[in-house]
């Protein structure tokens, strides 16, 4: 898990190989500080190999933890098991997906 500030209010958050119940809290903290503060938030999905429902709750949790705050969640270019599951889940209808960091407006 990588974090890395880029120019602005944004902040990459990089995950990759597994994103599940023994990697899924990683995430989770990674976020926790970035959501409380007006924020842009990347998370970039590209590198995940599998994602379960751990993963998935982690990701659904950073979102609503959004609404109550200033920040904003965007997940960035999600590899293709990772666009399977959000689309099963119709996770994909509810956050937003970029196919890259300067995809994403201000």
């Amino acid at each position: 898990m990588g974090v890395q500030r880029l120019a602005g209010d944004r902040t990459l958050v990089t995950v990759t190989g597994h994103l599940d119940l023994h990697t899924a809290h990683c995430l989770s903290e990674a976020l926790e500080p970035l959501l409380d503060a007006e924020h842009l938030v990347l998370v970039d999905l590209s590198a995940v190999t599998f994602l379960d429902s751990t993963g998935l709750t982690s990701l659904i949790s950073a979102y609503r933890a959004t609404r109550n705050t200033d920040a904003r969640l965007a997940l960035i270019a999600p590899s293709p098991p990772v666009q399977q599951m959000l689309r099963l889940t119709g996770v994909d209808r509810v956050l937003s997906i970029y196919p890259s960091p300067d995809a994403v407006g201000h």
